[in-house]
């Protein structure tokens, strides 16, 4: 949260069915301690938390509590600071947009059709030209019109 004196990084809030408020991590942060101690929370955090485990779950088991996240994250009292920047670094440097993937490539397109294994197209597949693209029939207008068969 941004402040007169800089942020304030607020974590492990959950919303919800059993919402809980976020916890001040730090306060008076300018914007490169903030991205660094957000870098070094989230990746304690995937370091040590469950599968799928939520960041207010993970908070509320953490042996130590909020005490012990601000030691470590903030203090770097274990002295891996360094190294769970780095880690986040690598993270940033190699992230591939998936999706992008797919339309930007051929080949993984290919892949994202009605039948991998045919040409042929869905019957049951309907779409309505709209504003010079296509997007799906409504169920009325699936009763009252011929299908338009989107090609590969």
């Amino acid at each position: 949260i941004a402040t007169e004196k800089g942020w304030n990084l607020y974590v492990c809030g959950n919303g919800g069915m059993k919402p809980r408020h976020a916890e001040l991590l730090a306060s008076g942060l300018d914007e490169a301690a903030v991205v660094k101690l957000v870098d070094r929370f989230l990746m304690f955090y995937v370091r040590t938390a469950d599968r799928l485990q939520r960041t207010s779950t993970w908070r509320e088991n953490l042996e130590g509590g909020l005490d012990y996240l601000k030691q470590v994250v903030v203090q770097d009292s274990l002295g891996i600071g360094a190294e769970l920047e780095s880690e986040m670094q690598h993270v940033v440097d190699t992230y591939a947009c998936e999706w992008k993937n797919a339309v930007e490539d051929p080949e993984v397109r290919k892949r994202f059709r009605t039948f991998v294994n045919s040409d042929a197209p869905d019957a049951n597949v309907v779409f309505m030209p709209e504003r010079g693209q296509i997007r799906p029939a409504t169920v009325e207008e699936r009763r009252r019109t011929i299908p338009i068969v989107a090609s590969a």
